[in-house]
């Protein structure tokens, strides 16, 4: 494996628990606003979980395209 590869790989890590970090902080602070009754705390909140879920279902999507692209030329 050459460098650039394995400096995409660990970039690639790296984004993705960034992204599940953001998905489950996000989650605790809309269950701390929602015990809180706090509603407006708890609307954005929610957009937050929203944003981190669709920002990692795209990153799969991209992820899985390229995978099957690789493979296609291998």
């Amino acid at each position: 494996m050459t460098f650039p590869k394995i400096l995409g790989v660990l970039a690639a890590m790296v984004f993705g628990a960034v992204v599940l970090i953001w998905i489950f902080v996000s989650l605790a602070a809309l269950v701390y606003a929602l015990t809180q009754s706090d509603g407006q705390a708890a609307r954005i909140y929610a957009l937050f979980v929203v944003v981190g879920v669709v920002v990692a279902a795209l990153a799969w999507w991209i992820g899985n395209r390229v995978a099957k692209a690789r493979a296609a030329r291998q």
